[in-house]
């Protein structure tokens, strides 16, 4: 493959694995099925049929914008269009395709900006890195969404985060289907940058390069999009150098050629964005061969755990607390990981029950002070203890909340049981809390409705604990 060098190759590979590369992923390279082909034009053909647009009004290869622009001149409501893309992932979901699992194998890669609103990456990652457990982080930005921004910086996030800059599918239409839609986010990204610190920091890090992959956008629409990304003329501003992969030159439009190719570098006009002219999937193929060259511990199976650091015996103001029986610990990193994933910052100290009372005023400060969340597990081992140390912290926590209305007090106190007793015959909680309702997850496995209970009532009591 001769569309770039030895050593272009080494240093992207040795600014992956230092954790400075953000990849931009678009169209171009969200790939489904053993074919490796791409989900825009299967979407656009399927929305077509749930639209009845006949093929002869449409152009040969229709895009999505093609089809609703079509659907909108013969009257059609706006409405459908979002409703319509919403069932066709739900009822015919897609498997994310070779090139997709390829770049979720990139080990290096742990933060991913989605172009896109479908969930295929997602979904690669979690089968190449979890098993087919849904634990990839997933995070979505729309302008009229009450939390836009990434939950924390690139460097703090755990495990594999999603941001999808565009929205994400839903039956309501918060996402980018066409070139109005991404007109008025592009538009409310620009305005909403002072208030998404956690994302303009890591964007406009000058020790980042941010990869993109296969945009498909119009050439105005590239240009606005990667201004508002880099947060700064796209000419001047930035000492760093990213990298553009929208495929051949030949293929590319006259104008971003000349915008972004050899006219406007060597006439100085743009300096820090380097085009890679080739086909998206073929760049991202080959740089996950390379990386596995690197890494070939890594292939032929799930990735290694990526390192993260021990847990903080102080807790950090505002998560999730969680209290359960040592016996039951596989079950507590099972529903960890599921709140993790839904965008809650979750605590716990794994050695706390080894080493009796060492922790005893950390683990009282972070149920009396600092969690926004109590999560109180109950399993056979839990109702089989009449003392032990959990007993404390429930009533730790129970003394908290005893000034708190009824209703405050079921959004701070969450009983969930992770095994087969009877919900109503549970000896051992608080009677403070005998009006909380109490959740079954069998072994831990976090719903998605309860993980999304749980996370907005997060974001609510992290935003009243701040203002204490």
């Amino acid at each position: 493959m001769s569309i770039a060098t030895d050593d272009f190759w080494d240093d992207l590979l040795d600014l992956i694995e230092g954790g400075n590369v953000l990849p931009v992923v678009g169209q171009g390279i969200t790939t489904m099925g053993p074919d490796d082909a791409l989900l825009a034009p299967w979407l656009a053909l399927r929305l077509a049929e749930r639209l009845n647009i006949p093929a002869t009004n449409l152009p040969a290869e229709p895009s999505l914008h093609d089809v609703i622009c079509r659907h909108l001149m013969q009257g059609g409501e706006r409405g459908a269009v979002y409703t319509r893309l919403f069932r066709i992932l739900r009822d015919q979901p897609a498997t994310p395709g070779p090139t997709l699992q390829k770049l979720a194998s990139i080990g290096g890669l742990r933060l991913f900006v989605s172009a896109t609103f479908d969930p295929l990456l997602a979904t690669a990652l979690n089968q190449t890195r979890h098993g087919g457990q849904p634990i990839t982080r997933v995070c979505a930005y729309s302008p009229e969404a009450e939390s836009k921004d990434l939950p924390s910086r690139k460097r703090d996030l755990p495990g594999s985060t999603v941001y999808h800059v565009l929205g994400k599918v839903s039956q309501v239409g918060d996402y980018v289907a066409w070139e109005e839609d991404m007109l008025e986010f592009i538009c409310g990204l620009h305005q909403h940058m002072p208030v998404l610190p956690n994302l303009a920091r890591d964007l406009a890090d000058p020790n980042l390069r941010v990869l993109v992959l296969g945009l498909n956008f119009a050439d105005w629409l590239v240009r606005f999009f990667l201004r508002v990304v880099r947060q700064s003329r796209l000419s001047t501003g930035m000492p760093r150098v990213d990298y553009m992969a929208e495929g051949p030159l030949t293929t590319l439009p006259e104008s971003m050629v000349m915008f972004f190719g050899d006219v406007a570098r060597t006439s100085g006009a743009v300096k820090n964005i380097q085009v890679i002219p080739c086909e998206p999937r073929e760049f991202v193929n080959e740089l996950a061969r390379r990386w596995e060259l690197r890494h070939p511990q890594e292939s032929g199976g799930l990735l290694p755990t990526l390192p993260t650091s021990e847990p903080a015996l102080e807790m950090p103001r505002g998560a999730v607390f969680i209290s359960y029986a040592r016996e039951d610990e596989a079950a507590i990193k099972r529903l960890k990981a599921g709140l993790e994933a839904h965008g809650c910052e979750v605590w716990y100290d794994r050695e706390r029950l080894k080493s009796g009372m060492n922790f005893h005023h950390q683990l009282e400060d972070a149920v009396k002070r600092h969690c926004s969340l109590f999560v109180s597990v109950i399993s056979r081992n839990t109702e089989s203890q009449g003392e032990a140390y959990f007993h404390r912290e429930r009533n730790w926590a129970a003394e908290r909340a005893a000034g708190y209305p009824d209703v405050r007090r079921s959004e701070f106190y969450h009983p969930v049981v992770i095994d087969d007793i009877d919900l109503g015959n549970v000896k051992y909680e608080p009677r403070a809390f005998e009006g909380c309702q109490r959740t079954s997850l069998l072994n831990g496995a976090v719903t998605p409705e309860w993980g999304q209970r749980l996370v907005n009532l997060h974001r609510l009591h992290q935003s009243r604990e701040k203002s204490y």
